[in-house]
């Protein structure tokens, strides 16, 4: 039996398939979906999306989102997502070697609490892009 499974961006869909398992995290941890789980609403953080199919596996970086489970099977509503062959692996690089570096300048400048927040979240961004495309574990590198 398979899951029918999508991930969808308001861009584009990235992935349609029947999957043999979807593992993601929510804000609730690590879940896996196979097919016949329960029905289900759940946001997402970002992290590393794998969808297992017979033929092998997917992986994608998905930057927030939900996921909705039913019968009909599971799709993944969100913002931001990218295949790890489509992630430039050196910008994501460079981009990680930014978010370092004014980390911290930040924490020895005590910046305001919202600024350290979004240059946090952009290393955890690249970093995510960086596990993803490297074919690392589950989860968001952290």
């Amino acid at each position: 039996m398979a899951l029918p499974a999508a991930v969808v961006t308001p861009e584009r869909v990235l992935v349609r398939t029947e999957a043999t398992e979807v593992h993601l995290r929510t804000e609730e941890g690590e879940a896996a979906f196979l097919p016949g789980h329960t029905p289900l609403i759940g946001a997402l953080v970002p992290c590393l999306l794998r969808v297992v199919e017979a033929e092998g596996e997917q992986r994608l970086a998905v930057h927030g989102g939900f996921v909705h489970v039913e019968q009909a099977g599971l799709v993944v509503l969100t913002p931001v997502a990218e295949r790890a062959e489509e992630i430039d692996v050196a910008r994501a690089q460079r981009a990680r070697e930014r978010a370092e570096a004014r980390l911290a300048e930040l924490r020895n400048a005590e910046a305001p609490p919202e600024e350290l927040a979004a240059v946090e979240a952009a290393l955890a961004r690249a970093q995510l892009r960086l596990e993803v495309a490297a074919g690392g574990g589950p989860g968001t590198g952290s």
